[in-house]
């Protein structure tokens, strides 16, 4: 009896109805970008990279069971994701990556890669020197 009127009190204090957990805050560190998938949408679901930043679509909605994640330019998925699964895109071309969710329309986003690269690439050499052709590498086939 006195475990039932603690938790009617508690669920009373809180306003009568339990919530999702609050969105997490994107994050953004030297090694790369996060994308949160919720069943509001993408968050952020518009941001603005580095070429060569990884970004990480991680599906935290546990009231869809997945998610199907695609740049509508086809330059990543599509990617079925359940919850707790993520993908993780690499885009090295400025440009602008919209991408959505192609289970949930309403789910959508853009991605634009502008700037300097944010790898640690090393810059090219300021002459050319000796070079040997490379060896032919053979073509992919494909049987349809």
């Amino acid at each position: 009896m006195c475990a039932a009127l603690a938790g009617a009190a508690l669920i009373a204090s809180a306003g009568g109805v339990l919530a999702d957990p609050p969105t997490p805050q994107p994050q953004s560190s030297e090694s790369g970008v996060l994308i949160i998938i919720r069943a509001g949408g993408f968050f952020p679901s518009n941001l603005t990279v580095a070429p060569g930043t990884p970004i990480t679509f991680r599906n935290d909605d546990h009231v869809s069971p997945s998610h199907t994640v695609a740049s509508t330019t086809g330059a990543f998925g599509p990617a079925s994701l359940g919850y707790g699964m993520t993908l993780k895109v690499t885009l090295t071309k400025p440009g602008k990556y919209p991408f959505n969710a192609a289970d949930s329309p309403y789910m959508k986003g853009e991605i634009t890669v502008s700037g300097a690269s944010s790898g640690s690439e090393s810059p090219a050499p300021s002459s050319p020197g000796p070079s040997t052709p490379a060896p032919p590498t053979p073509s992919p086939s494909s049987t349809y």
